[in-house]
């Protein structure tokens, strides 16, 4: 019997009517769950009110159209409809891959800070868990996935490799160069998932997607979000991409009918929204750039981020500032689960909300206000 690790349970971020009701507070904003604070697509949302009076009839269940949207989208690759598989969130793609590959007598790896549903899908099939230490030196990728390490740990009973790029919760980034080179020294037998939830955000700023690795080696899914850059996270939607062999045994495992229908619709008009990309990952940055000019002047260390959300590294006194902000009616996330307790995550939210959290955040450091 292969003994589980200690994280098996994800626990997500506070939600605001719990801190409302529990601090008996008006205003809440949520800083914690690295959702798109723009909210979705105006076009999407119109989509979505005239598409849910049809909601008594059953959705597609191979998601035609998005997958056609989704082939047009990705039209400077050679991705095929037959290369895709649509999922409730990438979380499902994750978990089909796990019922897929993994049993009792597999080994699986991933980095030590990294998402926490690679280890609990793992523990769900019982497989034995090897987590990599992340790079520990000071630099660009600091506390990063280290792919030497990773690979160092590679047996006869590996069957899959989980990398997060860009990774969550570090915010990390590894480069096309660097994850070719480690697909290519890997034995194709081993599956290798490539997780690029926050692949926009990465590509915006100049980072290649690991994207064209499927049609070199045949052991590589990528899987991706609808939850962040195109704001869907309350209507679960992502997708897979790999082989059309892969893609067919995840299929097998699939249950029918498992992305609603107004969640398709949404996804799949949201691809077209190229403007309210755009905005989004420009208001982005602007929001990343005020909360490092606001970290630096308060000296408060941080990962170098290349999503949309910032670690901050606020020593033993983590805990007891979270505990202050959320009284303040601020959520940021701890990192407790992820084995950080030093640090905190904050997603990047609006202007306002943003400006808020740095008032907040002085306050409670005793420091000036003002912003």
């Amino acid at each position: 019997m292969v003994k589980k690790t200690s994280t098996s349970t994800y626990k997500p971020g506070e939600s605001i009517a719990n801190i409302q009701k529990k601090y008996n507070l008006k205003n809440v904003i949520k800083l914690a769950s690295n959702e798109n604070p723009s909210g979705p697509s105006k076009k999407a949302i119109l989509l979505a009110n005239q598409t849910i009076k049809d909601i008594n009839r059953y959705p597609d269940s191979k998601s035609f159209d998005l997958k056609n949207n989704l082939q047009k989208y990705l039209s400077k690759t050679n991705i095929k409809t037959d290369n895709i598989i649509i999922g409730n969130g990438s979380n499902e793609i994750l978990e089909l891959i796990s019922r897929v590959y993994l049993d009792t007598k597999s080994e699986v790896i991933f980095s030590k800070h990294s998402f926490l549903v690679y280890k609990i899908i793992s523990n769900n099939m019982k497989a034995k868990i090897i987590e990599s230490m992340p790079i520990t030196k000071k630099g660009l990728g600091y506390m990063g996935v280290d792919l030497n390490v990773m690979r160092s740990k590679v047996t006869l009973k590996t069957k899959v490799v989980f990398i997060a790029n860009p990774n969550n919760p570090t915010g990390t980034i590894l480069t096309y160069k660097e994850l070719e080179s480690f697909v290519k020294s890997m034995p194709k037998r081993i599956i290798i998932v490539i997780d690029e939830a926050y692949c926009e955000y990465a590509i915006h700023k100049g980072y290649k997607s690991a994207i064209n690795l499927i049609k070199k080696f045949s052991n590589v899914i990528i899987t991706r979000s609808f939850s962040k850059i195109f704001a869907l996270a309350g209507v679960r939607v992502g997708y897979g991409l790999a082989s059309a062999s892969i893609i067919g045994r995840l299929n097998d495992m699939r249950q029918p009918f498992n992305v609603n229908y107004v969640a398709q619709s949404m996804a799949a008009v949201s691809l077209k929204d190229t403007s309210f990309v755009r905005k989004s990952l420009l208001d982005n940055d602007k929001g990343m750039d005020f909360l490092k000019k606001e970290f630096d002047k308060l000296r408060i260390s941080y990962l170098e981020s290349y999503t949309n959300f910032i670690t901050i590294n606020l020593g033993n006194k983590a805990n007891l500032i979270y505990k202050k902000l959320l009284i303040n009616g601020i959520i940021l996330r701890p990192l407790d689960n992820y084995e950080m307790k030093n640090y905190l995550r904050v997603t990047v939210g609006t202007p306002k909300e943003n400006a808020y959290f740095i008032t907040k955040l002085k306050s409670i450091m005793g420091l000036k206000h003002n912003v």
